[in-house]
């Protein structure tokens, strides 16, 4: 589940599935895409707050998902793309609190949040090589331009595992705190957002990322295509048992 909670200025959404590693289903990127939505619209939300449970931020995509959509002939829209865009398009800022272990998406949504607070031990991996897939969620252009473009490769085409430091020097992270003191971090960072003015930081955000907006939805786009062809795939249908 997504606990959505709140407080002056500032929504917090918990991923809060940790029997599973915190990893996504569809009806949870639907409750993230419907919350990022509500709290763009508040006039009264300085910034947006993600963080996961019991030291781990997410292990990615739900593999019983990835599953059933290599499956299917038509598997539809994908959820979790869906809430990439409403990232991508989000004016509000964006706070990430991870710990323990940030997988897959649970690693290329952060390209799409304005600060990410790692924990000491936290790690961050995109396996999605070894499942012979393709790199998604606008990756392909935020990651260069997050972290350059032989770093991104590492990171996101050779599925190389960075830790907190090396996510900090990479850029893929701002701050390297103690394990367990990422998610008040997060939060505290919030709360000094909220003493600022919430339609200077959104036209400030909206500056920011106007050169670069229209090429993330382009590649979210292609991206989308590129991995769909492979998930359905006889290659990956092998990889992932189906």
């Amino acid at each position: 589940m997504i606990e959505v909670t709140r407080e002056a200025g500032i929504v917090h959404m918990t991923i809060r599935r940790p029997e599973k590693k915190n990893a996504l289903t569809p009806a949870m990127y639907n409750t993230l895409s419907a919350t990022v939505d509500e709290a763009g619209a508040d006039a009264s939300v300085h910034a947006l707050v993600i963080t996961g449970c019991e030291g781990i931020f997410t292990a990615g995509n739900d593999i019983d998902d990835f599953r059933s959509r290599a499956r299917a002939d038509n598997p539809g829209p994908s959820a979790g793309l869906a809430f990439i865009e409403r990232l991508i398009h989000c004016d509000t800022p964006v706070i990430a609190g991870v710990e323990g272990s940030a997988i897959g998406i649970g690693t290329t949504l952060l390209l799409h949040c304005d600060l990410v607070i790692s924990g000491e031990s936290a790690v961050y991996r995109t396996p999605f090589t070894d499942i012979g897939v393709t790199p998604e969620a606008a990756s392909t252009v935020m990651g260069p331009l997050w972290m350059g473009f032989r770093r991104a490769t590492q990171l996101l085409v050779l599925g190389e595992e960075l830790g907190a430091e090396e996510a900090v020097n990479a850029g893929l992270v701002t701050h390297r705190v103690a394990d367990g003191a990422a998610e008040a971090r997060a939060l505290a960072e919030a709360r000094r957002l909220t003493t600022k003015s919430r339609d200077a930081l959104r036209a400030g955000k909206q500056l920011m990322l106007a050169p670069w907006r229209e090429q993330a939805l382009a590649a979210l786009d292609q991206e989308r295509e590129a991995f769909a062809e492979r998930l359905q795939s006889e290659e990956v249908r092998h990889r992932l048992g189906v």
